[in-house]
């Protein structure tokens, strides 16, 4: 169980041990499985925040996640 009456680094190292994953992770393993979806319907390569459309336009990727939500 988390407890902030320990240094933020010994909850992080409880955290590893017990496999969980913080918020920034979940997001990006969001991500990462958004991508993996969507390079195989509508985009052909991301850059930072930015995904690239078979056109060549450039789109947010957030703006992209709302348009095209995984399984859609």
């Amino acid at each position: 169980m988390w407890t902030w009456n320990k240094s933020p680094e010994a909850v992080f190292v409880a955290a590893c041990k017990e496999g969980r994953k913080t918020e920034s992770t979940q997001a990006k393993s969001a991500v990462e499985d958004w991508f993996k979806w969507a390079r195989q319907r509508v985009v052909i390569a991301m850059s930072g925040e930015v995904v690239y459309t078979p056109d060549g336009e450039a789109v947010a990727l957030q703006e992209m996640m709302r348009r095209y939500p995984v399984g859609e």
